[in-house]
C-alpha cells in the first residue's frame, strides 16, 4: 500500500501541533507530502468592526499555516500546501480529506483555537465517525520541536473474532518502520458478557469452556501471525484474559512500551456483543501514546 498525501489539522495551538513530528516522521519515510489544514475561526460582533476582525483573523490564520509549513520543510519538498477551511470543522475536514484525497489523517486528540475555542476532541470523534480514511489520534504531550523524529518499532494490534478486524493490519504495515515488530492480541473475558436480568453481576465461564475460548483465539491468531510472518514481517501473538477489554488493552499497551495500537472501529466478538466499538472509544480516550483507527473498508 502506497502513502502519498497525509492531512494534519491544526487550529494554531501547540497542542494540536503535537501531530506534526509523527505526521513528518511518516511522510519522508514513506515518500509523501504533508497538507496542512486549519479551519478559519469566527470572530464575534457585526458591523464593519466584526468584518475587519474577520479578515485580520483570517490573515493571521494564513500565516500561521504558512510560517509552519516553513518550520517543518524549508525546502519546501514535503509540505504540498496549506489550506484554510471554512465551516464547522467536522464536516469541513471530512470534505477536505476527500477533496485532498488524502490516505492518511494525523491529528491531536484535542488543541485550543487562537480565539479560544477548544474542539480537536469532539473533531475528532466526529472524523473517527465519518471517514473512512485512516485517522491516526496523537495525544499532545510536552510541547517539542515540530521536526522531531518519531519511531514505530513496536506496534499493538487488538482483533477480536471478525475478518473486518483485520483490516487495520494493511494500514499498519504500510506505516510501521522497517523491521518493526508487530503484536497481534485478542481478550477473553472470564465471564459471561451478558448476565440475566434476575442476576446482580455477570455469570462466570466454566473453567472448560474459558480454556476453549482461548484455545481457539489462539489459533485464529497464530493463523493471522503465519500470513503475516510469510510476507517477512516479525509478529507475536497474544490471548489476553480478564474482564474489561479496554482495560486488558490498555495495561497491555502500557506493559508493553508500544509505540502504537492500531485497531477498527468496530467488530464482532466471541459471544456476538461488539468488541470494538466501545472497546475503541475507550483505548483511544484511556491511551498514553497514539493510537491509529480506521473503519471497516479504510484502507491506504
Amino acid at each position: 500500500m502506497k502513502l502519498r498525501i497525509v492531512m494534519v489539522p491544526l487550529d494554531g495551538s501547540t497542542f494540536a501541533e503535537a501531530a506534526l513530528p509523527l505526521a513528518t516522521a511518516l511522510a519522508r519515510r514513506a515518500g509523501a507530502t504533508l497538507r496542512l489544514v486549519l479551519v478559519h475561526g469566527t470572530a464575534t460582533g457585526a458591523g464593519d468592526e466584526a468584518a475587519a476582525a474577520q479578515v485580520a483573523l483570517q490573515d493571521h490564520e494564513r500565516e500561521y499555516l504558512r510560517g509552519t509549513a516553513s518550520r517543518l520543510d524549508p525546502g519546501g519538498a514535503l509540505v504540498s500546501g496549506v489550506d484554510l477551511l471554512e465551516g464547522a470543522p467536522g464536516p469541513s475536514l471530512a470534505a477536505a480529506v476527500g477533496s485532498l484525497r488524502a490516505d492518511l489523517v494525523v491529528m491531536a486528540t484535542h488543541g485550543r483555537g487562537a480565539v479560544g475555542r477548544a474542539w480537536l476532541g469532539s473533531v475528532a470523534d466526529y472524523l473517527l465517525r465519518h471517514l473512512h480514511t485512516p485517522i491516526l489520534l496523537v495525544r499532545p504531550g510536552e510541547p517539542g520541536p515540530v521536526n522531531a523524529g518519531t519511531r514505530l518499532e513496536r506496534i499493538l494490534v487488538p482483533l477480536d473474532t471478525s475478518s473486518t478486524s483485520e483490516e487495520i493490519l494493511e494500514t499498519v504495515l504500510a506505516l510501521a518502520d522497517p523491521g518493526a515488530t508487530i503484536t497481534l492480541a485478542h481478550v477473553v473475558e472470564p465471564v459471561l458478557g451478558t448476565a440475566e436480568p434476575t442476576l446482580p453481576f455477570p455469570m462466570p465461564l466454566d473453567p472448560k469452556l474459558l480454556a476453549d475460548l482461548r484455545e481457539l483465539a489462539q489459533a485464529r491468531l497464530d493463523r493471522v501471525a503465519e500470513a503475516l510472518r510469510a510476507r517477512g514481517v516479525t509478529v507475536s501473538a497474544r490471548v489476553l484474559t480478564g474482564v474489561g477489554p479496554a482495560q486488558m488493552l490498555l495495561e497491555e499497551a502500557g506493559r508493553g512500551q508500544y509505540d502504537l495500537v492500531a485497531m477498527t472501529t468496530h467488530g464482532q466478538g466471541g459471544l456476538r456483543r461488539l468488541l470494538l466499538g466501545s472497546v475503541t472509544d475507550k483505548v483511544v480516550r484511556g491511551a498514553t501514546g497514539p493510537v491509529l483507527v480506521s473503519r471497516p473498508g479504510a484502507m491506504l
